[in-house]
């Protein structure tokens, strides 16, 4: 470490999946992209049970543990929250550690409502902290490139967008009831849970969303706890909306956790008046591209695989072709995260792109409730 860096402390709220994986990416920043401006110093990792908080501590690398946010939250050691709660607790952490002066990473959804969204956006920016939220897959260098390709004008007037995040997670019967099949601590289910990510991306490139028809649909309506004990599932398993974009753009977006045959996608197709891109997370050393630039008195895609000149790539590979997995882009993440704190800069996706993303998600479970088309307000 360069010695005129300075340590910034990182306190970790959670203990689960995304605590693992944010984890990994404080510790292999440096690793990967080397001196950034920032030391990571893993503090305080918090979990309400302490044997709980203790055993993730010594796994991830953390000093100590703790059972209350509160104190972390106000612990002067303490520069950075991240938070990997259940997304009930989103908003109260996060609207602490804004008032506290700490700079906050928190997991996606924001908040369980478009109205705790909005409270923790004004929060942050009343107090001038930076903010990131874990919309992973935004940093991946095929979705850089694809940005590129819409800003020179190869795709043209934008047409439609489709989008699937598919996963087999819930399938099951037998998987239990946990958090995220409990509306009161998860807000919505595959619609929250993963079509976000869809939105973040439709928005990314296409723009924002004016109007939704959306549908969902509860595939295993009861599940037993770990303990056996039998709960009624409140929130989807399976979505799937209709997008009117403000430019003119027209879409739509499948999110499901019940998906049979497919474990994990991740993928869209974005198509133009003059262009077209498909993308695929389980691809991703690769986009494919058609475009009337390229000349060719033919139909179909080609394939640009990805390599050191598109995003961050660079810093993981000096050759194309390889995949980046979730791990590498959490790194990109917290890479671009740290930039903006050192800049005294927003950083993207912040607090106030995450509310707009979960204004789309309250439209789309009005417009299923409704049965009729919502504006995005």
């Amino acid at each position: 470490m360069n010695k005129t860096t300075k340590t910034v402390g990182i306190g970790l709220i959670g203990d689960g999946l995304m605590a693992k994986e944010h984890s990994m990416a404080w510790r292999n920043v440096r690793a990967v992209f080397g001196d950034v401006g920032l030391e990571p110093r893993l503090v305080a990792l918090v979990h309400p049970t302490l044997e709980r908080a203790q055993a993730a501590a010594e796994q991830y690398g953390f000093e100590r543990a703790s059972d209350s946010w509160q104190d972390i939250v106000n612990d002067p050691e303490i520069d950075i929250i991240n938070i990997v709660t259940p997304n009930a607790f989103h908003e109260e952490v996060a609207i602490a550690a804004a008032r506290a002066g700490k700079h906050i990473w928190c997991e996606k959804p924001l908040a369980l409502t478009v109205e705790g969204a909005l409270a923790m956006t004004e929060a942050a920016e009343a107090a001038g902290v930076t903010t990131q939220v874990g919309f992973t897959y935004l940093q991946n260098p095929g979705i850089t490139l694809a940005r590129q390709l819409i800003d020179a004008g190869e795709l043209g007037e934008l047409i439609s967008f489709t989008g699937f995040f598919s996963a087999d997670t819930m399938i099951d019967p037998d998987v239990p009831f946990t958090w995220r099949t409990d509306r009161a601590r998860a807000g919505g289910g595959a619609l929250g849970d993963l079509g976000s990510h869809m939105i973040s991306l439709a928005r990314h490139l296409v723009g924002d969303v004016a109007r939704v028809s959306g549908m969902t649909k509860i595939v295993v309506p009861e599940r037993n706890d770990a303990d056996g004990i039998r709960h009624t599932v409140d929130n989807d398993d399976y979505s799937l909306s209709l997008l009117e974009f403000a430019n003119g753009a027209i879409g739509s977006m499948q999110a499901s956790r019940v998906a049979v045959g497919r474990a994990f996608e991740v993928s869209f197709t974005l198509t133009g008046t003059r262009g077209a891109i498909r993308f695929s997370q389980q691809d991703s050393h690769k986009l494919e591209v058609s475009l009337d630039s390229d000349g060719l008195d033919s139909h179909g895609f080609r394939t640009i695989e990805l390599g050191p000149r598109h995003g961050d790539y660079a810093a993981l590979w000096p050759m194309s072709g390889i995949n980046i997995g979730l791990h590498e882009l959490k790194i990109f993440e917290v890479k671009k995260f740290i930039d903006a704190i050192v800049a005294g800069t927003s950083s993207s996706p912040d607090f106030r792109e995450a509310w707009e993303i979960q204004k789309v998600i309250d439209a789309v479970e009005k417009s299923d409730q409704q049965r009729a088309w919502c504006a995005v307000s």
